[in-house]
């Protein structure tokens, strides 16, 4: 089974006085063999009741890093009839995505979130990587 990772304040996170800080590429073990697909690297918003995801990517591993809470996070692992949710209230939450899990993500809060996602090199380049399923209705 492919289910996907949750980590609160994952390593590479730092907290002091002025702010926070978070570097993913400098001490997690998550980086190992990793390969980014530079050109997927962006930073959303998310407005109060909005829906973003509802796809999957059939062929590369996605990172989700979240900044404000509350949302709901919903899964499906491939090949499982379990669709998952989980309400997420920690303001630094990553989240990474294996291929084939479908995935969707809802703002519960009242104000704006705000996530930076990227994905991992595809085999193919000119495979499609981005295939919409529908987890969480509007």
């Amino acid at each position: 089974m492919n289910t996907l990772l949750i980590l609160s304040r994952p390593e590479g996170f730092r907290q002091e006085p002025r702010g926070w800080s978070f570097s993913p590429f400098q001490e997690s073990p998550l980086k190992n063999g990793l390969e980014i697909d530079w050109s997927s690297f962006h930073l959303v918003s998310m407005e109060p009741g909005s829906i973003r995801g509802n796809h999957v990517h059939p062929r590369v591993t996605e990172w989700l890093l979240f900044l404000g809470a509350p949302f709901l996070l919903v899964w499906q692992d491939e090949g499982s009839e379990l669709v998952q949710q989980r309400r997420i209230d920690d303001h630094h939450t990553l989240v990474v995505i294996p291929p084939r899990v479908k995935h969707a993500v809802q703002n519960l809060g009242p104000g704006s979130i705000y996530l930076t996602a990227f994905r991992s090199l595809a085999a193919e380049s000119s495979a499609v990587e981005t295939v919409a399923t529908p987890l969480i209705n509007n």
